[in-house]
């Protein structure tokens, strides 16, 4: 008998089957399953199903791509961060911390004045866990307090990224 993350050949094939089921409960369940099956050769399915015309499918595929953990899903995860098409940017934001994405910190640092206080919140969250500083933010808190701790996260950024490209010419000099 396999464990809860192990399935045979036939029903991993059969999950990704289901990605194009009609019934859109059936692709959101496959993408949670695949993400818990945690095979990477799901990972381009769960890519295409970024697409998928259903919300809720979307952001399972990208729950999945988080707990699958390959860098290669990064460049879409990053894609639909610039695009207000996908809907809530959260279970993005999620899945690129799980990846430990840091290419995604701009965008973090960008949402940090997103419209929405939960987006925000997990925004700033995921910058501390990719970065391990701690600026002050509040979600809720007014707008220029919030533009203020953007100031400082830019500058910080600006900072790390100008060491990094000193680091690197001293490498190569």
């Amino acid at each position: 008998m396999s464990t809860p993350n192990e399935v045979s050949y036939e029903e991993f094939e059969q999950f990704l089957k289901d990605l194009n089921h009609r019934v859109w409960e059936v692709r959101r369940d496959a993408c949670e399953r695949l993400g818990e099956i945690g095979d990477p050769r799901a990972v381009d399915a769960l890519i295409f199903a970024l697409q998928d015309g259903v919300g809720a499918v979307r952001f399972a595929a990208a729950g999945a791509l988080g707990k699958l953990g390959d860098p290669i899903a990064i460049p879409a995860l990053l894609t639909l961060l610039e695009s207000n098409e996908f809907g809530t940017h959260g279970p993005v934001i999620e899945a690129l911390t799980e990846l430990k994405a840091q290419e995604a910190i701009p965008y973090f640092i960008n949402l940090l004045l997103d419209e929405d206080a939960r987006i925000r919140g997990l925004a700033a969250n995921a910058l501390m866990q990719l970065t391990r500083q701690f600026i002050p933010f509040k979600a809720k808190g007014a707008l220029e307090e919030r533009e203020e701790s953007v100031r400082h996260w830019l500058a910080w950024w600006d900072k790390t990224c100008a060491q990094n490209q000193e680091g690197q010419e001293q490498q190569e000099g």
